[in-house]
């Protein structure tokens, strides 16, 4: 059914200017303008998103606005993909490379760039941990991070002829990372990749928009191959990036461009989003822009537009004038670390039976807590782009640990997610490797094949395997092994061998704190994690998760890993793992972007949790966009969870 214009979106249709910069807020109704606009546009016209589920929705408005109007769209890395097929067939500045589409197919370029570097490092000190091989975490990892810096066009200063260590360092420094071996992997990866300028031997979906700005800034008459729209739309402006914005710059040409998108909504930095590119760095692409604003809300009432504006002054947010939002502030003691949970779930218990549910979380580890609660209160819920804390990596190599140390394996008979899932853990937790040998020799064990898959298939048939994995292979030391390497080798096998002795005896949290303190679970943790912000919430899930094993008393692990199975158990819903129709949904603010519930519960709303820590004014500034984006979703009522009056200096200063 076509919507009425307000009179904003009037203003907007009857536009003429060539460039046109729609400064929306959260629900004002983006994609529906731009879908109006189209409906009046007798040229081409062509539609831009940054993500799948944006261009099905631009569908959905397009259908509803302007039926039986033929519109493309596309999104950006779809466009960039068809157009290097393009120059590719019709141009003379590229062969067509080989197309991968999953991290699997890119694994062994990454290995073999890992393999190149840690040679030249021979005979150098390096406590890095080149061995990527049997880690699939480590794998997506180094991968989300190389598609970051492509993203900001930070691999594009690889082709320079000049790549010193004042680069690696500015590298490291721009993206947080401890280790400068990462950029090297990455600089040898690129190097195989494009061994010269305008060669590629192969792309995957996060090179498409950078290859082709790289090849259109060397070739610019290659643009002149590209099909030309009259009208150039593009919806979710927040989420570009500097790939996607230099891109759009030389594919748009003589098109009329409009662009809509909320600014405070800029907080997709892993795929490399920049609040610049809706501010000052438009103005510098594209001088003599025309603003024009969408700033009444479809979603939201009058208490939830005052509470916007504590958290984003002057924001120009305006509520909807039939729509009514209750906004409602619980309190609890921050030095009780389970108060907060307590609090959301009574909660959550009041709203159960209502509408649409959805607790907001500022990141995954505040989950260990929540999640707990919601289990031993008996409400169902299931985690919305982000996987139970039972099941991250970190948590699964600490329960392998105590299976071994206890001889206790019960409780994964015929459950092989979890086997998977430790083999997962371990190998990216624990696996560190001295020598390329290290991995030829544990596969010589299994003979030919994959080697890391038989040995989640070993672990599958027989738990108890999990014992091998630890005296064959992660704790066996090796002539060749370097010093490091033996070093952790000797503590991992006497951090068990100190467990097996004390698992009669000592409890489960017990053993847990043996681990932590003999392992240096900080230091792996940093080791592992190679971006620092992730390594941080990941140690924020295991003090979590020490804290809730030391609630168990006296429970020794068997007990305690029963506990955790029945928990696994309870968060897999129904039979097919389906959640419970009524299900309330565990969302972090980065997964519930674009989304909306009736009803939001928010908790954390104190220092150090909401915001996180900040070093600046640009990282705070970062954090009020979270909370902008937190609050947004709500239609009906919001609930914010906050220290109480005897707390008042622990809360948010988002807030205050």
């Amino acid at each position: 059914m076509r919507v009425s214009p307000s009179s904003e979106q009037e203003a907007i249709l009857q536009s003429r200017a060539q460039t046109l910069m729609i400064e929306a807020r959260a629900g004002t109704g983006k994609t529906t303008t731009l879908a109006m606009l189209a409906a009046q546009e007798p040229g081409i016209v062509l539609g831009l998103c940054f993500s799948e589920g944006a261009r099905l929705r631009f569908y959905e408005k397009l259908a509803s606005e302007c039926p039986g109007r033929k519109v493309q769209v596309l999104t950006v890395e779809a466009l960039a993909r068809s157009q290097l097929t393009r120059i590719a067939e019709h141009g003379n500045w590229l062969d067509l490379p080989q197309r991968w589409s999953s991290p699997e197919q890119m694994r062994p370029m990454l290995v073999a760039a890992a393999n190149a570097v840690w040679q030249r490092y021979e005979g150098r000190y390096s406590e890095f941990d080149f061995d990527f091989e049997r880690s699939t975490q480590r794998v997506e990892m180094m991968l989300q991070l190389l598609a970051q810096m492509k993203a900001t066009l930070a691999t594009l200063r690889f082709e320079d002829e000049v790549f010193d260590d004042f680069t690696f360092d500015e590298l490291c420094s721009q993206f947080e990372l401890d280790d400068r071996e990462i950029v090297e992997i990455f600089h040898e990866f690129e190097r195989r990749r494009q061994p010269q300028a305008g060669h590629i031997l192969w792309q995957a979906p996060v090179d498409y928009a950078t290859d082709l700005v790289s090849i259109l800034r060397r070739f610019p008459e290659a643009v002149r191959d590209m099909p030309q729209a009259d009208l150039l739309l593009v919806d979710e402006w927040h989420d570009v990036n500097a790939a996607e914005f230099e891109l759009l710059q030389m594919f748009r040409r003589n098109a009329r461009l409009v662009v809509v998108g909320d600014r405070h909504q800029v907080i997709n930095a892993e795929r490399g989003a920049d609040p610049r590119f809706s501010g000052g760095g438009f103005e510098l692409a594209f001088p003599g822009a025309e603003r024009l604003p969408l700033s009444q809300s479809r979603r939201c009432g009058a208490s939830l537009k005052k509470l916007l504006e504590r958290a984003l002054p002057k924001c120009g947010f305006e509520s909807h004038p039939d729509t009514y939002s209750e906004v409602r502030h619980v309190e609890y003691d921050p030095a009780d670390p389970q108060a907060c949970a307590r609090a959301v779930v009574e909660r959550a218990r009041q709203l159960a039976k209502g509408p649409d549910l959805a607790i907001i979380l500022r990141e995954v580890d505040q989950s260990v807590e929540i999640e707990n609660a919601l289990l031993d209160a008996g409400l169902p819920y299931h985690c919305d782009g982000f996987a139970s804390y039972l099941k991250r990596p970190e948590i699964m190599a600490l329960r392998a640990l105590l299976h071994v140390a206890s001889g206790e394996y019960g409780t994964l008979k015929a459950d092989k997610e979890s086997c998977e899932l430790m083999v997962d853990g371990l190998q990216t937790y624990f696996a560190v490797s001295g020598e390329r040998r290290d991995y030829e020799a544990s596969h010589a064990l299994y003979g030919s094949g994959d080697a890391y898959k038989q040995q989640k298939d070993a672990v599958v048939r027989d738990p108890e395997t999990l014992e091998f994995m630890f005296s064959g292979l992660l704790c066996v030391e090796q002539p060749y092994d370097t010093g490091a390497t033996r070093r952790w080798k000797q503590r991992l096998a006497g951090v068990l061998a100190d467990m097996k002795a004390q698992a009669g005896s000592a409890s489960a949290a017990q053993l847990l704190q043996l681990a932590s303190d003999g392992l240096d679970l900080p230091a792996a943790t940093r080791r592992t994690f190679v971006n620092r912000a992730h390594a941080d919430s990941v140690l924020r899930t295991l003090g979590a998760f020490l804290d809730f094993a030391r609630r168990q008393g006296d429970a020794k692990a068997p007990a305690f890993l029963e506990e955790l199975r029945r928990r696994q158990v309870a968060t897999r819903g129904k039979a097919g793992g389906r959640a419970a129709p009524k299900a309330l949904a565990l969302a972090t603010v980065q997964s519930a972007k674009g989304r909306e519930w009736q009803q939001v519960l928010l908790p954390y709303m104190e220092e150090g949790q909401f915001p996180r820590a900040t070093r600046n004014a640009e990282e705070f500034a970062e954090e009020r966009r979270y909370l902008y984006v937190a609050i947004s979703r709500a239609i009906a009522g919001l609930t914010l969870f906050e220290p109480g009056a005897a707390h008042a200096a622990q809360r948010s200063r988002l807030l205050n």
